[in-house]
């Protein structure tokens, strides 16, 4: 290297707590994450099968909903204040023995305080001792590792939160592998290394993140009574939400577990992981968007606040609208190909899954301007009406056509995916009006429809134009019109954006710009 080029190197250092520096190190390290993640479901899926998939997922995913119930919004609160600015050793302390009481009373509730005739009745028939291995899976995956990368995204540490990410879905994948490779793979083995893989983690979190750098006593400190009323403040509408929100997820998971079974359960929990690629960018980026809230919330930077959002959720959605809609027309495909003929049946909740995370993206980054601006009464409003609502319609999508006093459809997995869906578009649109009213700009929806409708139809009609190039080809048709399906769909969507950048909250020069940098000339 020459003298001159080690002076630009000097000059130019890369600067890893820049927000787009972290958003695009963010997407590629969710990228491999999600990859990852997708090659162990899809294992899992096809080492069970989907009656023992559909057991696994609702163990797990009934204690996800219980998560909603005792966390109380305090893991929103918490991300929050320290986004905002640092804290004392008082303030990570309490929250840390909050966990821990969180953790106690759920493991005494489910070990000694419920009768058997209540486990069975919520668990169907599971042992008390797995749903306690259950539980603490589910502890581990949620509450403590959400902590762990809410504590580095709070540092701007984006980096070395997403390589630990990487690093345990990597592992998490080589195990599944080898149990699979064995013929030894079940439940109780997938919660163990989950169980194990997470508890490894933990010191080598610590020390990455400098976790006990916080609990020194350089920062002024509070007073405990201070920062309990602080949360109090934030939580106290969240309390509502917690109660509608453990009774909407687990009512929904309950409600297809009784009249679906665990096939049923196993269909949608598999087509819900599979359509979650289409969310990878929001994943990556929400972290980063909540401590940038928080801090021109702080600021009252009024200008910032409505900048930020209409970019991100314009964005965002464009970005999952445009891998869900290349993926909808292929999805029979998909199913078949991945994960066997013993899920054929699933493809049509996944066709219709693959639509829910777009308007998923949406919401997740209207709840994050609720939370980072602290507006979490309003929040509770709209959450609560909307589980209010949901309930009777999952109830007559789900139960069975012979169900007395009250019979209903019988949809399955089917009728869960389309009170998804359906509700989520309603819900978050009626969210973005209230943030706008808030914010004192203009509610737009206009871009949703062009934008969804516009790539949709270019999906469709990609699948089609391959079809017909690629009708005679033997072994290798699928694979040909894949290939061809997809790039006719990326420079068609290019087109597209191009024509209308507005649908992703762009202007053409800013599109120009962003090609010229990723070195694209324009013609």
């Amino acid at each position: 290297m020459t003298h001159r080029s080690r002076a630009i190197h000097l000059q130019s250092p890369i600067n890893l707590t820049a927000v787009r520096t972290r958003f695009l190190l963010s997407v590629a390290a969710n990228v491999v994450r999600a990859a990852l993640g997708l090659a162990t479901g899809l294992l899992i899926a096809r080492g069970l099968d989907p009656s023992h998939y559909g057991d696994l997922t609702y163990l797990l995913g009934s204690f996800v909903a219980i998560r909603a119930l005792v966390d109380l919004g305090s893991s929103n609160a918490f991300y929050t204040f320290i986004s905002r600015q640092r804290r004392g050793r008082t303030f990570y302390l309490l929250y840390f023995g909050w966990l821990l009481l969180q953790f106690a009373v759920s493991l005494l509730m489910v070990a000694a305080v419920f009768p058997q005739g209540v486990i069975e009745r919520i668990w169907f028939g599971h042992s008390r001792e797995m749903i306690l291995l259950a539980l603490v899976a589910s502890f581990m995956q949620q509450q403590v590792w959400t902590t762990i990368t809410q504590l580095g995204e709070s540092g701007r540490l984006t980096v070395k939160v997403q390589a630990l990410g990487v690093a345990v879905a990597g592992t998490h994948l080589a195990i599944v592998a080898a149990f699979v490779s064995m013929g030894a793979l079940s439940v109780k083995v997938v919660l163990l290394a989950l169980v194990g893989e997470y508890l490894v983690v933990l010191p080598f979190a610590s020390r990455l993140l400098r976790i006990p750098a916080l609990l020194s006593s350089e920062i002024a400190e509070q007073r405990a009574a201070v920062i309990l009323a602080g949360y109090w403040r934030f939580c106290r509408p969240l309390v509502v939400v917690g109660l509608m929100a453990f009774i909407y997820e687990f009512a929904d998971k309950w409600l297809l577990q009784r009249f679906g079974g665990s096939s049923q359960q196993g269909f949608y929990q598999i087509a819900a992981q599979m359509s979650a690629v289409s969310l990878i960018a929001t994943t990556s980026i929400l972290n980063i968007f909540w401590k940038e809230i928080a801090e021109a919330s702080a600021r009252e930077d009024k200008e910032r606040l409505a900048r930020l959002y209409k970019k991100v959720s314009r964005g965002l959605l464009m970005l999952g609208a445009a891998v869900s809609c290349i993926l909808i027309p292929w999805s029979k495909q998909i199913v078949i190909v991945l994960l066997g003929d013993a899920y054929q049946a699933s493809w049509p909740v996944l066709a219709l899954m693959l639509l829910y995370p777009i308007h998923q993206s949406i919401g997740q980054v209207n709840a994050t301007m609720f939370m980072a601006c602290e507006r979490t009464s309003a929040y509770m409003v709209i959450a609560v009406a909307g589980q209010i609502v949901s309930l009777p319609i999952s109830y007559f999508l789900l139960a069975s056509p012979s169900q007395h006093p009250v019979p209903g459809l019988g949809l399955g997995a089917y009728g869960l995916a389309l009170k998804m869906v359906g509700m989520n578009l309603v819900l978050v649109n009626f969210q973005a009006w209230m943030i706008a009213k808030f914010g004192g700009w203009k509610f737009q929806w206009a871009f949703q429809l062009v934008g969804i409708a516009g790539l949709l139809l270019l999906g469709y009609l990609s699948k089609i134009c391959a079809a017909a190039l690629f009708n005679n080809a033997g072994s290798l048709d699928l694979s040909l019109r894949a290939l061809a399906s997809g790039c006719l769909y990326v420079a068609a969507s290019a087109c597209f954006l191009w024509a209308c950048p507005w649908i992703a909250g762009m202007e053409r020069d800013e599109l120009g710009r962003l090609l010229s940098s990723l070195g694209i000339r324009r013609s």
